[in-house]
């Protein structure tokens, strides 16, 4: 049997990038979000390895997949600008 994460990709997401735009530690937000450190950094790995890999052309874009990666684009655009906001709050 597969065991399936608790966390979805978005929330995955989101945690990563509150980790980039805050001050807060790992730690701090390990216990936050009840995340053990290792998975924390895996997820980290894996979010900047593929910002990597579509910046050196990695990665492909073609039809609706070009389509739903400016979807995921403009999303965590917004998601970016929101986490922003409440950190200058």
């Amino acid at each position: 049997m597969v065991s399936q994460s608790k966390w979805k990709t978005e929330d995955k997401i989101r945690i990563v990038m509150e980790s980039i735009n805050t001050p807060f530690s790992m730690s701090e937000l390990g216990r936050k979000y009840g995340v053990v450190p290792n998975t924390f950094y895996v997820w980290k790995e894996k979010f900047f390895e593929a910002g990597r890999l579509g910046l050196s052309g990695g990665l492909t874009r073609n039809g609706d997949a070009s389509r739903e990666l400016e979807s995921e684009n403009e999303r965590l655009k917004t998601l970016i600008g929101e986490l922003t906001i409440a950190n200058d709050a």
